[in-house]
């Protein structure tokens, strides 16, 4: 079996190109595609830890265009925002490209001496605009990604509606109602202590967003009981010990490393806040990485307490 690049599926946003296919493949093509790229990429193939959250990841990614581009409907309102994001990309492209051109031009023809500092050449409007169109689409994208979720819900078919919500967030990650969403479908599945994770981040980003104001579930209430998983993942952050734990879970993910975690424990120290908000509030985290790592503390939690009560 030929080896898979997991690095270039993690990459990729286009779910064409995730499954290595063109734009005009046929049904009999994605199918195809998508059992060989499932087989390559199952987590169960790997040993090392670190390949095999990649490979996770990777698989979801694998599902997730399959899941689109097998779908009619789906596909074809995929294809029209992805004729928009092309658009928009090759725009900014050839934009981006003037510029430089133009900067270039002038730059020779009034050479400064050689003591002055060459200033940077500025990304023209043109460019700037493009950029902005690319951004929108990307963002009609991941909407889509969330309505379909919606509509999954409402169906009670749960694990397609998370498949939709984490797609979204993977294009969009800052938007709250994703999150709170996805939190809402993982608590039906009964993951309480996941769900928590997804309506603290909706939190975070909107401390307005009703949804997760109404299921979420903090710490110090007496709604979760103290013995209970989810009152652990909501409690994780408050002592070093368990702080440095998800650390090492996100430096192993390879989402952190080393000198960004003492960094970041310092200001935790100084600031009396959760490592979680710090590290995202840094920016050397995204949202959905803590969720992973509140997931993998979850299920390390989970397995400590059944071996403690043999």
């Amino acid at each position: 079996m030929s080896k898979i690049d997991l690095d270039v599926i993690l990459a990729e946003t286009d779910l064409f190109r995730i499954l290595g296919l063109d734009f005009d493949a046929s049904p009999d093509d994605i199918r195809s595609a998508y059992k060989k790229l499932a087989k390559q990429a199952h987590p169960d193939m790997f040993t090392d830890a670190h390949l095999k959250t990649k490979a996770e990841k990777a698989f979801i990614s694998i599902s997730d265009a399959f899941n689109t581009l097998r779908d009619p409907f789906k596909r074809k309102d995929y294809e029209r925002t992805l004729d928009r994001v092309r658009q928009a990309e090759a725009d900014a492209a050839k934009a981006a490209a003037k510029a430089a051109e133009s900067a270039k031009a002038a730059h020779s023809s009034t050479a400064p001496p050689a003591s002055a500092e060459t200033p940077k050449a500025q990304p023209s409007p043109a460019a700037a605009e493009s950029a902005a169109k690319a951004r929108q689409a990307r963002q009609e994208q991941a909407d889509l990604h969330f309505q379909n979720g919606k509509e999954y819900e409402k169906r009670n078919e749960l694990d397609e509606a998370i498949r939709e919500f984490q797609e979204a967030i993977r294009l969009s990650n800052d938007v709250a109602k994703y999150h709170s969403q996805l939190g809402l479908a993982l608590q039906k599945k009964n993951w309480g202590g996941y769900a928590q994770a997804e309506f603290k981040v909706a939190l975070h980003f909107d401390p307005t967003d009703k949804l997760a104001l109404k299921h979420y579930q903090p710490s110090a209430g007496l709604t979760i009981p103290r013995s209970s998983l989810g009152f652990k993942l909501l409690n994780m952050f408050k002592s070093p010990g368990q702080s440095n734990r998800i650390g090492d879970i996100l430096i192993k993910q390879g989402h952190l490393n080393k000198d960004q975690l003492q960094s970041a424990l310092k200001k935790q120290s100084d600031e009396k806040l959760m490592l979680g908000e710090i590290l995202i509030r840094m920016k050397y985290i995204k949202p959905e990485h803590l969720a992973q790592a509140l997931i993998q503390q979850a299920e390390s939690l989970a397995k400590d307490a059944a071996e403690n009560s043999k």
